[in-house]
């Protein structure tokens, strides 16, 4: 498929502009939204079950409907997609708000209102089935291909500093105004979003990219097909899947600041950060350094590597600013690798594949984060706190070296 030739370059074009702060703006706003609102619910509960329950209500309809949803958005108009999901997120967000309206929440009583709140989480996970693979389909859609080595690290930016300043921003102002102002604010934030969706022209799907007559299922096989016969974006979705699944440590923080390195919750809130601190200093830097101009593949590898040095160090560490500085240089090798998956997806991914290819990352990545967290707790209680976390950073070192040896193609990938 040709490119528009008329789609300026990055820093002149009205719509990336547009898609950089709608993806801001989202992000925030889901952050601050989630922050606010798990906090509310174990202020009412006191049980931390409660809280479990939030992320298997926003897990559970990503793993059974991403692939249907992946096919689907690569059929269709992905701003008119991203549009309607903006809309179902303010539904979501709208649920919260008036449940947490002063006196709503004592008038339907505590069952009905964990219901609603859990029943929002629901729609919440069910639409990012739907978001994520069209956003990452529409980025490709609004920058020329030559641009992408400047585009995907802005893209990122945006995701990582609203994933950042959205918790901090939810407790602020929980603690300030209350829990009402908080969801509210989420919710003017998503307005925010729907203007910015709507500054981006629509965008159609080909013809030429339509099969007549082709069931769902017939193209979800052919989204399958196409990543096993692909060895780089096996490679790659393998790397992202057991790096973080194996370097959950940030997990265990609660634990560490206790048991290791006897602090409290202001060092606790430090720690916390310092991941996404140093991913967003080498993103910054990584906007207008030519990462991608040779030897990707080695560079993905060995990010990732040091990346799970960097568990191993902090597993080690026994003192709190070299675990701080740890965290911090393991999320800027992580804000590195980062940007080289999502480059050689966007790269080694045909348009009219994006949705579907996306949408197996986001069940690849969302596990990986929920299992990943659940394996180091589980690690930790068999065998150890610190022989949880070295275990980690070891295995994310084997897993780099495995997929170096067995799937040679991620050594010499070009991205062009």
């Amino acid at each position: 498929m040709q490119e528009n030739p008329e789609i300026p370059s990055v820093w002149k074009n009205k719509e990336f502009i547009a898609f950089i702060f709608l993806r801001f703006s989202l992000i925030f706003a889901l952050f601050i939204q989630s922050t606010s609102v798990a906090f509310e619910i174990f202020r009412i509960t006191q049980k931390e079950i409660y809280l479990g329950l939030i992320g298997l209500f926003e897990f559970a309809p990503i793993l059974f409907t991403a692939f249907y949803a992946g096919q689907l958005v690569d059929r269709l108009d992905k701003r008119k997609v991203i549009v309607r999901s903006i809309a179902s997120f303010m539904l979501a967000s709208f649920v919260l708000m008036i449940v947490n309206f002063p006196g709503i929440q004592e008038k339907v009583g505590t069952t009905v209102y964990l219901a609603l709140c859990y029943f929002a989480f629901f729609i919440l996970g069910l639409t990012r089935a739907f978001s994520g693979p069209a956003l990452f389909s529409l980025l490709a859609q609004v920058v020329r291909k030559e641009n992408y080595e400047k585009a995907i690290p802005l893209s990122s930016s945006a995701f990582m500093i609203g994933s950042v300043l959205g918790p901090l921003a939810g407790g602020v102002i929980l603690a300030a105004f209350g829990i009402e102002a908080a969801v509210g604010t989420a919710f003017a934030l998503m307005c925010v979003s729907m203007i910015m969706i709507l500054r981006i022209s629509p965008k159609p799907v080909p013809k030429e990219d339509l099969i007549e007559g082709e069931t769902p299922m017939q193209r979800i096989k052919v989204g399958f097909k196409f990543i096993l016969a692909t060895p780089i974006i096996l490679a790659v979705l393998t790397l992202d899947m057991f790096a973080v699944f194996f370097g959950g440590a940030e997990s265990l923080l609660p634990a560490v600041v206790e048991k290791v390195l006897n602090a409290g919750s202001v060092e606790f809130g430090w720690l916390r950060s310092a991941h996404g601190i140093g991913s967003l200093i080498m993103l910054f830097f990584l906007s207008s350094l030519p990462l991608l101009k040779s030897r990707v593949g080695l560079k993905l590898l060995g990010s990732v590597a040091m990346f799970g040095v960097c568990i191993i160090i902090f597993g080690l560490s026994q003192n709190f600013y070299l675990s701080f500085f740890v965290l911090m240089f393991g999320g800027a090798f992580d804000a590195v690798s980062m940007v080289i998956r999502q480059s050689i997806l966007q790269f080694k991914t045909p348009e009219n594949l994006k949705g579907r290819v996306s949408s197996v990352n986001s069940i690849f990545v969302s596990s990986s984060n929920e299992l990943g967290a659940f394996y180091s707790g589980v690690a930790a209680s068999l065998i150890g706190l610190i022989p949880a976390i070295l275990f980690g950073g070891s295995m994310t070192l084997i897993t780099v070296i495995v997929i170096a040896i067995s799937i040679k193609a991620i050594r010499r990938v070009k991205l062009e």
